[in-house]
């Protein structure tokens, strides 16, 4: 893996709890530095997890390629947001098409 092929402000883990007021179900994805991840879905009866090859092939850009093969491509961006009015802001990211059934992570830890 070419690590110029790397955002940097991507890697660690993510979860969508902050945005998921009053929904049962909640999404984490993981960018490991050395291009790996996973995303998953849980909820009351199970979680779904799916592994995968990372990069970024231009600036603000995730591709994705699961264990499976398939591939998919995110415009993204990194920036703090409010979870909720009032509230204060964490550092996110928000994905153009939803990822784990989410669009919008705030960074853990």
């Amino acid at each position: 893996m070419d690590h110029r092929e790397i955002d940097g402000a991507l890697i660690g883990r993510w979860g969508s709890e902050p945005f998921d007021l009053g929904v049962m179900e909640c999404s984490e994805v993981e960018f490991l530095a050395d291009g790996r991840g996973w995303c998953s879905v849980t909820n009351a009866f199970e979680k779904h997890v799916t592994r995968f090859r990372w990069r970024c092939p231009e600036p603000g850009v995730v591709e994705l390629r699961a264990e499976d093969g398939d591939v998919t491509r995110h415009r993204f961006r990194v920036a703090p947001v409010s979870p909720v009015p009032g509230a204060e802001p964490v550092l996110s990211v928000n994905f153009d098409q939803s990822l784990a059934f989410a669009h919008q992570f705030a960074k853990a830890g």
